[in-house]
């Protein structure tokens, strides 16, 4: 099959959307098929190693709004004009419900007689972008273009019943998935904690440094903590906040701020850490960085929000505790800290099912059955 991968969010953008689409395009290569990723007219930092593989990168003309990083003229253009992009394309996949690419190109894919497909990647707008404070008034606009794919793919059970607010087009459950072959569990944990310099227990975050994903709330519920590390991976607004943050905690010496890390250094942070941690405050759709740390062998405690309690609970890798909450944060910290078994046996738990149903060969082929499916019914 010839396939396009279309959204806004692809790279430089960092996130879920960026970090699903280039995974599901290196397997969709292994699996035979010609894979192009469509997107916008910048640099990505991909290009190399796209090109390395295989997979044609396809940019768009047009400005990129640096707010909202989609692309303003192709919003304002009719979607006839991305025909000439797309036409030579068996399936059409978009990413990302609510941005104007992948809206525009599931419109113009029917229009044209190709399978279209569309994954949703987001449950609500409570999101630090300011593209989310607009959408209230854009609600007719989206359930038109919703309208044209032949199915959509939602990433969690919270993901399909916020997207079927807006329409009446089939939606069906694909998760998000993880390398299991990079992100995996070691048993040479102390030697990594000494290659970072960092001793005892060791409490891991990984995400964006902003308000939503509740890191002021973890420093508040580790301060009370004794005799462990606390390692924040990450970058975004709040972090010269949770520095400050810190040292009035009087925790500074055992939080270590990592910031940005490069995707080859991240599967050896996980593998460090006895427990990981996403305090969420609103709502997540899925959460990838938890089946990383899945992966890794690592317990979960992470907030009861949007798709999360699907993964954590369904696969018993982890705690919940409700957002917000420092006491009871602390608690489920504290609780695995203190419980070698407990931690490995939701450890092990969490690797089995990320085996079993979260793995990228695993999602690849659940997704290229919908494209069978989809192009049979054409």
């Amino acid at each position: 099959m010839r396939i396009a991968l279309v959204s806004d969010w692809y790279y430089p953008k960092i996130g879920g959307v960026a970090t699903h689409m280039h995974h599901l395009a290196l397997k969709l290569k292994e699996r035979g098929h010609d894979v192009t990723i469509v997107t916008n007219s910048r640099e990505t930092r991909k290009e190399m190693e796209l090109n390395k593989q295989g997979i044609g990168l396809l940019k768009i003309p047009g400005v990129v709004s640096p707010i909202l990083d989609v692309n303003i003229t192709y919003s304002l253009k009719s979607t006839r004009e991305l025909n000439e992009f797309l036409g030579d394309f068996d399936v059409i996949h978009s990413h990302h419900a609510f941005t104007p690419l992948a809206l525009k190109a599931a419109k113009a894919g029917r229009r044209m007689g190709k399978a279209t497909v569309l994954t949703t990647h987001s449950i609500s707008f409570a999101h630090e972008s300011r593209l989310w404070e607009t959408l209230g008034l854009t609600f007719p606009i989206f359930s038109n273009y919703l309208r044209y794919p032949h199915r959509i793919i939602a990433v969690s059970k919270a993901a399909k019943a916020f997207i079927e607010h807006f329409t009446d087009t089939p939606v069906e459950i694909i998760p998000n998935g993880v390398d299991d072959t990079v992100f995996t569990p070691s048993k040479k944990k102390e030697k990594i904690k000494e290659k970072f310099e960092i001793d005892g227990k060791v409490v891991l975050y990984v995400s964006r440094m902003s308000y939503r994903k509740g890191p002021h709330v973890l420093l508040n519920a580790f301060s009370q903590i004794e005799e462990a590390a606390l390692v924040m991976v990450g970058s975004g607004e709040m972090l010269p906040f949770l520095r400050a943050q810190a040292k009035f905690l009087r925790i500074e010496d055992r939080v270590k701020f990592v910031g940005y890390v490069k995707n080859e250094v991240l599967p050896e942070i996980f593998r460090m850490a006895d427990v990981f941690v996403l305090p969420s405050i609103t709502a997540e759709a899925f959460g990838i960085v938890i089946l990383e740390a899945m992966a890794s062998g690592l317990p979960v405690v992470a907030t009861d929000v949007g798709g999360i309690p699907e993964i954590v609970m369904e696969s018993e890798s982890g705690l919940l505790v409700p957002p917000g909450n420092e006491l009871e944060l602390r608690n489920a910290i504290q609780k695995l800290l203190l419980d070698d078994k407990l931690r490995e046996r939701l450890g092990s738990n969490g690797r089995k099912a990320v085996e079993e149903r979260y793995s990228w060969n695993r999602v690849t082929e659940q997704i290229e059955k919908t494209y069978e499916d989809v192009i049979s019914r054409i």
